[in-house]
C-alpha cells in the first residue's frame, strides 16, 4: 500500500511518515522537504500515485472574542487548514495522481463537527479560524461524497495529542499514529462513516 500524507515536518504527520511497514510505503509533503520520501507541494509529477492520500497539514489559533479577532491570523487559519488542502487534492487529481486512490483520510478534528460545537461550553472551544476551518472540511467531505468517485472520504479525529498543538499531557502520538496505519491496512475506512471518526474511542462524532 502507498500513503501519501501532507505536513510531515512535525506532530502527527512527522509521526506517522516515520513509521515503518512492510506493508505500506509512506511518503510526505511539507513546505521544507529534507527527506528522500517527501516533497515540496508543487512537486507534483515526482510524487508516487498513492491508495491512500492523507489531508494532514494544520495550524491552531485560540480565543473566541469576537472583538479582538486578528483578521490575517484568521485568514491564515483558514488557508492552511481549509483551503490548502482542498486545492491540493483537487490539483492531484487534475494531474492524475489519484488514479489509485482508494481512501481519502482528512486529519480534522472533533470541532469538525457542528454538532459537537453547539455542545460546548464557549471557554472550551479553541479559536474561531480553527473551529470554522474544521468544520468547513466536514461541509467539503459531504460535497465530495456526491461527486461520482471511486475512493472512500472519511475525517478522522486523533484526539488530544503530546504535541505542540495539543497538550503535553496528551495522547502518545505515535501511539495514535500507529493505530491509523493498522486502520488503514486492515482497510477500516474501506466505508464513509456519517461523522467524524475518533481514532482513540473508535466511535463515530455525527457532523
Amino acid at each position: 500500500m502507498i500513503a501519501l500524507i501532507t505536513g510531515v515536518s512535525k506532530g502527527f504527520g512527522k509521526a506517522f511518515f516515520n513509521l515503518h511497514s512492510r506493508y505500506m510505503q509512506i511518503y510526505g509533503v511539507s513546505r521544507n522537504p529534507n527527506h528522500e520520501r517527501s516533497f515540496e507541494y508543487t512537486s507534483f509529477e515526482n510524487m508516487p500515485n498513492p491508495e491512500v492520500l492523507i489531508l494532514n497539514a494544520a495550524i491552531g489559533d485560540t480565543g473566541v472574542d469576537i472583538d479582538s479577532l486578528d483578521a490575517q491570523a484568521f485568514e491564515n487559519v483558514l488557508q492552511v487548514n481549509l483551503i490548502q488542502p482542498i486545492a491540493f487534492f483537487s490539483e492531484l487529481n487534475r494531474r492524475g495522481k489519484l488514479k489509485h486512490l482508494k481512501s481519502l483520510i482528512i486529519v480534522g478534528s472533533r470541532f469538525a463537527s457542528p454538532s459537537y460545537i453547539r455542545d460546548q461550553d464557549l471557554e472550551q472551544l479553541p479559536g474561531y479560524g480553527y473551529c470554522l476551518s474544521k468544520s468547513g472540511l466536514s461541509l467539503f467531505v459531504n460535497i465530495l461524497r456526491k461527486e461520482e468517485k471511486s475512493f472512500t472520504v472519511n475525517i478522522v479525529h486523533p484526539g488530544v495529542l503530546n504535541t505542540e498543538m495539543g497538550s503535553p499531557d496528551g495522547l502518545s502520538v505515535e501511539t495514535v499514529a500507529l493505530k491509523l496505519m493498522y486502520h488503514l491496512l486492515h482497510h477500516r475506512f474501506d466505508v464513509e462513516f456519517d461523522g467524524i471518526y475518533d481514532l482513540v474511542k473508535d466511535e463515530v462524532i455525527p457532523f
